[in-house]
Formats: C-alpha cells, structure tokens, sequence
C-alpha cells in the first residue's frame, strides 16, 4: 500500500509514523507512506498558500495552485483514491476502511486555516472523508487516523490476519472484553470459561459478551450487522434480562442453558435421573418444569435453612444470575417461577408458579 500525504505540516506525522506498528511496517516495506509538503510548490515568492477567501470572511483559505501542482507532479501513473480530509465528508467507517485498503494507493490531502479552494478539490480530489463530527485545526490527524485504520488491513502488517477480522466494528459489533496474565488481580479474575480451553465455549462467551456491549452501548449498530438466528435469540434474551434490570451479577447464557441438567444431577438421586429428565426438563436449552421435580416425587423437600449467596435461575427467562449476600426474603412476586441453589449445588429453593416454596439438599452418598 502507497500512501501520499499532503501537508503544510508534515513534521506533525513524522513521529506518528516512525513508531510502533506503523514504524515496523514502513520498516519492513508492508507500508510506504510519503510526506509531501505543499509550500514547496507554491508560485508565490514568500512562499505563501493562503489568502482572504471572495466574499469576505473570518480566516483564509489555501489556495488552489500549490496544492494542485503539488498533486499533479507527485501522482503520475498513480492508481487509488485521492481524499480530502474534511469535516464535511462522509464519517469514516469500517467498511469504508476496507474500500480504502483495497486501493493500490491513497492521496491524503490535508487542509487548514478555513478549508480549501474549491477548484482544487475540484481538479484534483475524489472524495471527502470526516474522521467525524467536530472540527480540528487540520486535517493531518484525519489523515493519520486512515493512515492507522487502513495500515492494519494490510497483509503481514498485524502479523495475524485475525487479529483484524475480529475486531470492533468488522464483524458489525463492538468487541468482546480481553484478559491476560495474571488471572487473578487484586481480587478481580478472569473469567472461568476463559481458562477452560474449550475453544467453542469460548467463542460463544465472546460473541455473546459482543452482542451485549453492542446492546448497550451502541444498539444502532445492530440493525446493519449480520446477525445469525442464534444472534438474534441472544439479544432477545439480553434484552428481556435489560428490562428486569435485577440488581445482581447476571452469568452468561450458555451457563444459564447448562443450569437446569446441572440441577438435576445435583439433585435428583442418580437412579432416577434419566426418568427426572424426560419429565422436568425439555427444548432445545432444556428449560423445562423443575417444579415436577418436588411434585412428582424425584426430589424431597424439607424444612428450609437460610444461607447468603446463591445463583437465581429464572426458567422462563432462561438467565442466571448470581446473588452475592443475603437474597430477598421474601422472593418478590414479580420474578415469578425461580430456582435458587448455592454455589456448589447442594441446596436448592424453588417457588412454582403459583406461590409455593419447596426447599431440598442435595442427597449424601
């Protein structure tokens, strides 16, 4: 990828661009990008590329001529896009980024003071580009901006393909969170699934994490990003979790989808677990009636003893959530069906749906 940037500044990017991975790739020839400074084509015996614009006017404008001739005489034979850096443009996206990173070359022209004559752009320009909507004093952060976004799109350029195929935005999404070393800090750990090793696990934990972020952060974006009908189960069980807004940690959903086999091998005596299961569980995600469970006798109740943290299971809803000190008693009404367990399962609480309580512990061998 070539690049040609246009400036009355180029000092601004210099250090920019000899640093870190866009200095490596510069380096190792992935990336070639050229400062060109416009006031060395100027006409103008003081070497001037401004003036008070017709009309009249706060500020000045540059002119049309260096920037033209400096264009004209830095491209011949070039092939790519030429853009303008300016707040007026069509806002930079991904997927123009990946337009942009198509192209054999780039020209970056970078404008200052009040903007630039028209008959320059005009002339020499193919499209307007804003990294946004604000305004800046010139457009050479613009044009470092795509320099960066675009740079990483390059082959080789990361050192790994994926890491720029699953990245905020490229899928659609924003991104998932991310953990390294140590596992544990100051109280504060990485996720289990994280440090399971199951791979599929874990992508299902990101990509549910991203449609979560994206939920709350930028739901907009979920109109235009392809979204599969299992995406499309997620946010609405994300969703309705967003609208019971309980005041307690909610687990991810493939967890709360295990929760119910889990309750039953916990609880039901293993003799009879195959009957339980064909009775109390059913679906795809095995939501089923873990109320038939006491009602048809797989498990016995006794008399309940009060313990902290629990995880609260919501059969409807199909979420789990964990409670850390005392959960409400008594259960509020408006949760409906709800199982409680404690951490390792070996005691459970379950109100049916028409108010009864049932309490259990889980069976010694």
């Amino acid at each position: 990828m070539r690049i040609k940037v246009f400036t009355l500044f180029p000092e601004m990017l210099r250090p920019m661009l000899g640093q870190s991975i866009l200095g490596r790739a510069i380096k190792n020839g992935l990336l070639e990008v050229e400062l060109i400074d416009i006031r060395d084509y100027t006409l103008d015996k003081h070497r001037s590329t401004d003036d008070y614009p017709f009309g009249g006017g706060a500020g000045m404008v540059m002119t049309a001529q260096p920037i033209v001739d400096a264009i004209a005489q830095n491209t011949e034979g070039f092939r790519g896009r030429r853009v303008y850096l300016s707040p007026r443009g069509r806002r930079l996206t991904q997927r123009i980024v990946e337009e942009l990173a198509k192209e054999d070359g780039l020209v970056l022209l970078c404008g200052h003071y009040e903007g630039v004559d028209q008959r320059a752009l005009d002339s020499v320009i193919d499209e307007e580009l804003s990294i946004g909507d604000y305004v800046l004093t010139g457009g050479e952060l613009g044009a470092l901006v795509v320099i960066d976004a675009v740079s990483r799109l390059v082959p080789g350029v990361l050192g790994s393909d994926e890491s720029s195929e699953d990245e905020s935005f490229t899928t659609g999404l924003l991104e998932y969170p991310q953990y390294t070393r140590p596992a544990d800090f100051r109280g504060m750990a990485v996720p289990d699934v994280l440090l399971g090793g199951n791979h599929a696990d874990i992508e299902a934990w990101r990509r549910e994490q991203s449609l979560a972020i994206t939920l709350e952060r930028r739901p907009e974006l979920l109109d235009a990003a392809p979204l599969t009908d299992a995406d499309r189960e997620t946010l609405r069980r994300l969703k309705r979790a967003e609208a019971l807004a309980l005041p307690f940690e909610r687990l991810d959903l493939k967890r709360a989808d295990a929760f119910p086999k889990a309750w039953v091998n916990a609880f039901v005596p293993e003799a009879r677990r195959k009957e339980a299961r064909k009775h109390c569980l059913s679906g795809r995600r095995h939501v089923g009636h873990l109320w038939r469970a006491f009602t048809m006798g797989f498990v016995q109740a006794t008399e309940p003893r009060p313990w902290d943290d629990a995880l609260l299971y919501l059969p409807d809803e199909g979420l789990l959530y964990k409670i850390r000190g005392p959960f409400p008693d008594p259960l509020p009404a408006e949760w409906g069906y709800v199982v409680l367990t404690d951490a390792d399962m070996s005691r459970t609480l379950l109100r049916m749906p028409d108010g009864r309580t049932y309490y259990a512990e889980k069976e010694r061998t």
